[in-house]
């Protein structure tokens, strides 16, 4: 996966999702956005859930 951040994806997954909701877009264009979005979603689980276990680390250690 290419490095973007958290925001970035989520800004371009807001763009996508405008598009697939073009009633011009074509059959072609929303499978690539599709497949586009899968792969966002999939970065933006992942920094959620690094982010989640670094939260929980850290508040470990805070109570330690």
């Amino acid at each position: 996966m290419e490095e973007i951040t958290y925001t970035q994806a989520v800004t371009e997954l807001e763009e996508l999702v405008k598009k697939m909701q073009d009633p011009a877009c074509s059959i072609d264009h929303l499978s690539q956005y599709t497949k586009r979005s899968k792969e966002l979603l999939a970065i933006c689980r992942q920094r959620l859930t690094a982010t989640d276990e670094e939260l929980k680390h850290i508040l470990e250690e805070m109570t330690e």
